[in-house]
Order: structure tokens, then C-alpha cells, then sequence
């Protein structure tokens, strides 16, 4: 769907397959339906628009974002993960910033969560004086709360109201967290595991064990589907889906258990298919089911 393989940045408005990307780390879908790509390493969010990709967020700037500024005259410092809010604006999560931003209504950036200084404070308080330590997934569940993968401070945390609350931790290292139909899955990378939470009670369990460095589940209607990055493949509750295991670029137009992935690191399910963003590769990829 998206990118040569070639590692970098090769122009603005490019056809979507010649154009390079550098690390995607996310995808995601705007109301209407388009592509939105995360390009963790050319610092920008990206979008394919009449199949042609054009940027959103970012100028190509390693550096943190500016509050105030056009998002696309903004730095930014490794956007890892983005998603719409139910205000219906972009929110983007640049790594090492340790905060999130939003892109408002006049297209400028904006703070939502997070000082920009790297810590683990601020809970039971507002979210914008609170300290994060390179969160690396985030997500709105139904009820408009933000949670928040906080990465290298081991924790899931939630901001309600403009309130941050920790609801667990002690995690070896949580990587995305997504919502959808009343639950959400926080892939705990480093210990192989995928914790669901109710989004109302916030209780939790763990509802698969022993997958290869997972960095993404998503909640589908049937159960979930992950991007088992460390094994190359996609899983669901029932199995893998794609990907042979193996490390490397092969399978276009065939079964995607024939494929070739290299380190997927999202998964964006949609009718009839399935996102991947193939981050070692480069690309993003679409398997039809």
C-alpha cells in the first residue's frame, strides 16, 4: 500500500508505493476512511490521499514540537503513535517527548498530556502537569479517556476528565494500548502478553501468553488480532494469520501465511482485511481475508 523499502524521505505527494518511509511504527484510519501512516524516523504522520501520500503533522525535524505552531511547520521527536479523539481532531504521541500533542482546530499544535520531562508523577492530578517516561502507545476508549502505555516507567495509565490515575503497573514493558468494543488491550512487549481491560470497571486479565515481542492488539468484534513482532507474524485469538515466521519481503499478491514480514509493529483491522505496518521493511501492507 505504501512504501519501496527504501529507508528515508524521498518527496511530498509521491504515489503511495514509491514513496519511502522510515520505520511506520502505526496505522490508522481518519473518518473517511484514508490511510494514516506513523513515520517514526522521518518525523512526520502521514496520509494517503487519492493515492498519494502527503503529510499531516511534522516538517522533517528531529526535535520537540512547538506548542502554537502550524503542525506541518513543527518538529517533532519520533512520533510512535497517533489517533483521533472523539472531538474528531489528531492527536500525535512523539516518544521521546514523553507527552502527547494535539493538532486543533486551526491546525496548530497543542499540549494535552504531559510536562515533556521524563518521570513517573503526577497522579490524581491534572494531565498536563504530570511526568511520563517515553510512552510508546495510547488510545480513547468509548468513554473518551486516554490510556497510555507508559512505557519504561512499566505502567498503564489513564487520564479521565484531566485527571491522570495509574491503573497498572508493574509491566515489563508495555508498548500500544488500543480500544474498541468496550475493552482494551495493552500488549505487555517484554514478557509476551496481551492484558484486556473492561474501560469501565478497569479490571484486567491476561489473555494470551508466549508471543514474540507483541507491540500492537487491537479488540476486534471476535476477539483480537496483534502484530507478534518479534516472530515476524499477525496473530488472532485463533492463530496466526500472516507471516511465515521468517524475516524478510516476499508473498505480495499471495497467502498471507506465504508472506514475509519483518518486525510488524501495528495492525489496523478493517472490512474485509488488515493494516500491517512492516516497520523493518519499510512498508505498509494490506492483507485481504
Amino acid at each position: 500500500m505504501a512504501g519501496t523499502g527504501d529507508l528515508g524521505f524521498n518527496g511530498e505527494g509521491l504515489p503511495a508505493p514509491l514513496a519511502w518511509l522510515y520505520l511506520p511504527s502505526a496505522v490508522l484510519l481518519d473518518a473517511a476512511g484514508r490511510l494514516l501512516i506513523v513515520d517514526y524516523n522521518n518525523m512526520r504522520v502521514r496520509r494517503i490521499e487519492e493515492g498519494r501520500l502527503v503529510t499531516l503533522v511534522g516538517q522533517g525535524g528531529h526535535a520537540y514540537s512547538t506548542p502554537g505552531v502550524d503542525a506541518l511547520a513543527s518538529d517533532l521527536e519520533n512520533p510512535v503513535d497517533a489517533a483521533y479523539g472523539p472531538d474528531g481532531l489528531l492527536y500525535v504521541l512523539p516518544a521521546h517527548e514523553s507527552r502527547l500533542i494535539q493538532v486543533d482546530t486551526s491546525g496548530l499544535i497543542q499540549l494535552v498530556v504531559g510536562t515533556g520531562e521524563e518521570g513517573y508523577t503526577g497522579d490524581g492530578g491534572p494531565a498536563l502537569e504530570a511526568t511520563f517516561y517515553q510512552p510508546q502507545g495510547f488510545c480513547f476508549d468509548g468513554q473518551g479517556a486516554i490510556w497510555i502505555a507508559d512505557t519504561l516507567n512499566g505502567a498503564i495509565r489513564r487520564v479521565a476528565d484531566g485527571v491522570v490515575d495509574t491503573v497498572l503497573t508493574g509491566l515489563g514493558g508495555p508498548q500500544r494500548v488500543r480500544c474498541g468494543h468496550g475493552r482494551v488491550l495493552a500488549t505487555d512487549t517484554f514478557s509476551g502478553s496481551i492484558i484486556e481491560f473492561d474501560e469501565q470497571s478497569l479490571q484486567y486479565d491476561v489473555v494470551a501468553e508466549g508471543l514474540s515481542y507483541p507491540w500492537a492488539a487491537v479488540p476486534t468484534a471476535a476477539g483480537w488480532i496483534a502484530a507478534s513482532s518479534g516472530s515476524h507474524e499477525i496473530w488472532d485469538q485463533d492463530g496466526v494469520v500472516a507471516g511465515t515466521g521468517e524475516a524478510g519481503f516476499s508473498g505480495d499478491g499471495g497467502p498471507a501465511l506465504d508472506a514475509q514480514l519483518s518486525w510488524p509493529a501495528d495492525v489496523c483491522p478493517v472490512d474485509g482485511g488488515f493494516y500491517v505496518a512492516d516497520m523493518q521493511n519499510a512498508r505498509v501492507r494490506f492483507v485481504r481475508l
